[in-house]
């Protein structure tokens, strides 16, 4: 059976190094279903080192309509997914809880958790009804000195992705799918400002939890460079 890896967040530094990872591995047959927003320019490289492999999607997570669109367009055109990635996510920005701003929570909040719901929704029935597949969620890790009570935006969301992992990994065990997340970060920065990790390090575990080595590895967060 062939893979479709379907990655969210693909254009991150991590979706970038997982890919990076992924593509000498691929089969014919083997796809990569990359999702970006506005930013698909970094996809050129790995789009020609293997022509074919890779299928681009400019989608703003923001937008209900566009990321219909999307889903509807996945499940028209290709199988399910044999490994879900969800790696999409705002940058955390800390501020004192008085501060909190409701505009970037709903942004937090439909870039991370309302796709990963509708994604979910979509493809794991799919998966199931397969009878195999991986799903994997992406965390972010604490701030170096920054206070927990300064990320609430990030921390709801954070812990509801994290409850319905669990969740959807018990109701879901029983067809072949395991459901886990890592936690990783925070990251070196692309502007080079250092970071406890970088996507190099994070790969190897998301590529342990997609693996069949993994089989029995269900509904857990594995941290990664995490304080």
């Amino acid at each position: 059976m062939s893979n479709i890896y379907l990655i969210t967040g693909a254009t991150s530094p991590l979706g970038l190094a997982l890919m990076e990872r992924l593509l000498p591995t691929l089969a014919e047959g083997d796809l990569i279903l990359a999702q970006g927003c506005g930013d698909l320019s970094r996809l050129a490289g790995l789009c020609q080192a293997r022509p074919g492999f890779i299928r681009p999607y400019d989608v703003d997570f923001t937008q209900p309509l566009a990321v219909r669109a999307f889903l509807s367009d996945l499940t028209d055109t290709y199988p399910a997914p044999t490994h879900l990635i969800h790696l999409a996510g705002l940058r955390t920005i800390p501020a004192a809880y008085a501060c909190f701003d409701e505009e970037r929570f709903a942004e937090e909040r439909a870039v991370q958790l309302d796709s990963a719901l509708l994604l979910c929704k979509t493809f794991l029935p799919r998966m199931a009804a397969a009878g195999a597949g991986r799903v994997l969620f992406q965390l972010n890790g604490a701030l170096p000195g920054v206070p927990a009570g300064q990320t609430a935006s990030a921390s709801v969301v954070q812990n509801a992705l994290t409850g319905l992992a669990r969740s959807l990994a018990d109701e879901y065990a029983s067809a072949g799918l395991t459901v886990n997340c890592v936690q990783a970060g925070p990251f070196q920065t692309e502007t080079g400002e250092p970071g406890p990790v970088s996507p190099a390090d994070v790969v190897p575990a998301i590529l342990f939890l997609l693996s069949q080595d993994a089989a029995k590895i269900n509904g857990v967060t594995l941290p990664v460079g995490t304080l």
